[in-house]
């Protein structure tokens, strides 16, 4: 082996604690390139058994380089602008409905990059739908639904939402089955004439259930059309379609909608997926939720800014189980926050609470200052119209009366010129304006007021007047005096005319420019206050959703020991929780309205720059997810390719280089070798098991002792908990459940999505054992064994070390060829050992947190 490959070992070895994520896929695709070249030159010696498993480690090597997927789940209540977010970070305008269409907001819609190369697939997208057998469950569900208790629909003519109300079980029920069945008669599932079985082998679903239907397009408007035959929804026209002309939606047969689309933030691995919620009336999507979630590597909580701070968004969204089980896998950071609407902002409100020293006043009172200035200008104006309408009514006059008396002067007989002249003897009364009509003036007077030319918009005014007609015979020369005069006086009206042209011009200017300066003011007004509320709003959130922390942690604390606990005592630092969560404040309407998208709404306001839409943010936020995601994978791929490529060189020099040695002095070598190896295996043995037995000690006494004694407890107050379920409700709605709500929960297995929130019985009866062992859970996972793991593998790796330097002593040794070489080795083993036990054990602990834990 060469210094140089020696060189090139060294290189690969620093670049496993590169932090550009830049270099660091730079160098997985030169380990790429490496492995390509090894292979290729063991293709000819690949069937014996020492090659073989080379090349079996390289190709493990190979699959490991591969882009993993980023999952980062996006949750948020009806109407908090999910769609409308996600639209925005993909730069789509319509790529997920933000309206009527049921499946993208009621079913999980999971968005990746598209890798085809064919321009007439731009867009793909792939309907995942339920399986018979499923679908069948939920019938048996949504038919015992409609069997509501003191209803006599027989001989009612109302049905669905119109007649059960349209928050109940029964009515969903009712309108589920009439979408997928609309040839079904009202009173044929009222009365359930047919049987589960029998719909779910209807010819109209029997085609979908368990498939997967595939669309393609090249335009977004040609893929959104393809899609809504899947996923249109027709519940908002409910009662004004006619009967003949329904069709089957297939939305509530929908288990899950992948599409992929052509983006620069899914390209490198990101996957968003629109989660509705794990307490969906569809066991199935229900179920596939949950796994997701599981899944994520982050989690976006999307809540309208004007409700984020009061509703408590970031505690609400998500709830007290949900927290307690990122508290299990201890994900805490995987949250961000997202405050839609930003743009949702009232001027007026904020000027009434912001601060008297903040400069919006000074700003607003500028505004004010401007606004007087723009009125002072159009009234200036109008008197400046009114003298050009004069203007111009005269030079009329005076342009017919020469024409009149050059057309006489050249009819003239005898040197006498037979004059008509107009006489003026009355005005047209013209009506009194109506509303209407002052409107229409004011309108035209402010038109005018814009105008940067004149042109002839005053002529229909001109004849307003009556005139009377005299003649009158006067001298050639008496004529031609007159018509002289005449000219004279029409070019002193047209300089008059000019002169106030150039009048009104100027102040057209002033008022252009004092309007584009109160528009500015404006916008510099309400971005000020978008901003006051962002910045106000941000630090809310954060403290809020440490403090929710705060409160699981006391509550586990007292639920652990509830004589010794202490409320003071703080379990972690709660200000560094509340700083490290993300919260954006973002309005994706601006950007894409800003981005050129959207181009039949009306322009956005408030926002200076696209940047300050803060999607932007958010979208190099979900980038830098992917990147911390994509360095992990990229170090553990250059660990393990070091580790592969150390073994496989070790493996050379040995073979190129053998140790040359007496028989007697090759024996004594040996024997001490052995000795070592024995001793060096023994110690990494003997570093195990105490770990190991240290890891299983903490376990036992943290997890599994509580355990046995928290299942104790739960047994002890199921019953008094499931009492509370069937208690009769109160009259605040506090306590108990209405019937057909009850009824609804037991048929659903204890989960289900009522008017007033989700309920999970099963939740509530794990609650005494999640509360008892979740701040133990969290400690022996999140630091006692990565602790642990991390001493193990620097006890190996010392052992190594002690190792290397007893067979540094041998003289014999150091004198053979390969020595240093080999020594060199050994050293990047130590090293590659440590990372190779921490990245493993990450994995260990990760699988074996989310496969264990004590879920319902």
């Amino acid at each position: 082996m060469s210094d140089l490959n020696v060189i090139k070992l060294d290189c690969l070895q620093a670049l496993k604690s590169e932090k550009s994520p830049a270099k660091l896929e730079a160098a997985l695709n030169a380990g790429v390139g490496l492995l390509a070249d090894i292979q290729k030159a063991f293709a000819d010696a690949s069937t014996v058994p020492e090659i073989a498993k080379w090349c079996k480690s390289i190709q493990d090597l190979q699959a490991q380089s591969c882009k993993q997927r980023t999952v980062v789940g996006v949750v948020g209540s009806t109407g908090a602008g999910k769609s409308s977010v996600i639209n925005a970070v993909l730069n789509q305008e319509s790529l997920v409905p933000t309206n009527g269409m049921r499946a993208c907001t009621a079913t999980i819609t999971e968005i990746q990059y598209n890798d085809a190369d064919d321009d007439q697939e731009s867009f793909r997208g792939e309907i995942h739908f339920i399986t018979e057998e499923e679908w069948m469950k939920e019938l048996h569900i949504l038919l015992d639904d409609l069997q509501a208790p003191g209803d006599n629909r027989s001989g009612d003519s109302s049905t669905g939402a119109e007649f059960f109300g349209s928050e109940s079980a029964p009515a969903v029920a009712y309108d589920k089955i009439r979408c997928v069945y609309p040839h079904l008669l009202k009173d044929d599932i009222l009365k359930r004439k047919f049987t589960p079985q029998g719909l779910a082998q209807d010819l109209s679903v029997a085609g979908v259930l368990g498939t997967v239907k595939e669309v393609r397009a090249c335009t977004i408007k040609e893929f959104n059309e393809k899609l809504q035959v899947y996923i249109d929804s027709k519940e908002k026209t409910r009662g004004r379609q006619k009967e003949p002309d329904r069709t089957t939606e297939y939305w509530p047969l929908i288990k899950v909608v992948r599409l992929f689309v052509k983006s620069k933030v899914l390209e490198p691995g990101l996957v968003l997926v629109d989660l509705p919620g794990i307490h969906d009336s569809n066991a199935a999507r229900s179920t596939i939720a949950s796994k997701y979630i599981e899944e994520c590597t982050g989690l976006w909580v999307i809540a309208p800014i004007t409700r984020a701070v009061d509703d408590k968004a970031a505690q609400t969204l998500l709830g007290s189980s949900f927290k307690r089980q990122l508290q299990f896998d201890g994900t805490y950071s995987a949250l961000t926050v997202v405050c839609s609407k930003s743009d949702d902002v009232s001027v007026t409100e904020f000027l009434r609470t912001l601060p008297g020293s903040h400069k919006v006043h000074s700003d607003f009172a500028t505004l004010h200052l401007l606004e007087g200035n723009e009125e002072q200008f159009q009234q200036e104006l109008l008197p400046i119209k009114n003298l050009l309408e004069e203007n111009k009514a005269s030079l009329k006059i005076y342009e017919d009366s020469m024409e009149s008396l050059e057309t006489a002067i050249e009819s003239a007989e005898d040197g006498q010129v037979l004059v008509k002249r107009r006489l003026s003897v009355a005005s047209k009364r013209k009506p009194k304006d109506t509303d209407f009509d002052a409107r229409k003036r004011s309108k035209q007077d402010q038109q005018w007021c814009e105008e940067s030319d004149l042109g002839d918009g005053f002529d229909d005014d001109l004849d307003d007047a009556e005139y009377a007609e005299e003649t009158e015979i006067i001298s050639m020369e008496a004529a031609e005096l007159r018509l002289k005069t005449l000219k004279a006086e029409k070019k002193a009206l047209k300089k008059q005319g000019s002169d106030l042209e150039r009048r009104a011009k100027g102040v057209r200017k002033q008022l252009r420019e004092t309007r584009h300066g109160c528009e500015h003011m404006k916008a510099l007004i309400k971005s000020a206050c978008i901003q006051f509320r962002n910045d106000y709003s941000r630090p809310v959130i954060q403290q809020q959703f440490a403090d929710g922390i705060r409160e699981l942690d006391q509550e586990n604390a007292a639920m652990q020991d509830e004589e010794n606990f202490d409320p003071s005592f703080e379990a972690r630092d709660y200000t560094e929780v509340a700083t490290r969560l993300p919260v954006f404040c973002v309005s994706s309407r601006a950007y894409l309205k800003m981005a050129g998208m959207l181009r039949k709404d009306e322009p956005t306001t408030g926002f200076l720059s696209i940047e300050e839409t803060q999607i932007p943010a958010l979208q190099e936020h979900a980038m830098n997810i992917v990147a911390e995601t994509r360095a992990a994978g990229c170090r553990k791929f250059l660990t393990d390719l070091s580790s592969f490529v150390v073994s496989l060189i070790v493996q050379i020099i040995i073979a190129e280089k053998p140790l040359k040695l007496a028989d007697d002095m090759k024996e004594q070598e040996l024997a001490f070798l052995k000795e070592a190896l024995a001793k060096l295996t023994k110690e990494l043995h003997s570093n195990v098991d105490e770990s190991f037995h240290g890891f299983e000690k903490a376990i036992q006494s943290q997890i599994i002792d509580k355990f046995k004694s928290s299942v104790r407890l739960a047994v002890d107050t199921a019953t008094e908990t499931a009492k509370t379920w069937g208690q009769l409700r109160d009259q605040d709605g506090r306590r108990g459940l209405v019937f057909l709500t009850y009824r609804a929960t037991c048929l659903r297995d204890g989960v289900f999505k009522a008017t007033r929130g989700p309920l999970d019985w099963n939740q509530e009866l794990c609650d005494p054992v999640e509360k008892r062992i979740a701040p133990n859970w969290e400690q022996i996972f999140s630091k006692t064994l990565p602790r642990g793991i991390k001493h193990l593998g620097k006890e190996l790796a010392k052992s190594l070390e002690d190792f290397e330097g007893r067979m540094h002593e041998r003289q014999q040794l150091r004198d053979s060829p390969s020595y240093d070489l080999v020594r060199n080795q050994m050293k990047t083993v130590g090293e590659n050992l440590k990372d190779t036990i921490f990245f493993e054990g990450q994995d260990v602990l990760e699988n074996w947190s989310e496969n264990r834990h004590p879920a319902t």
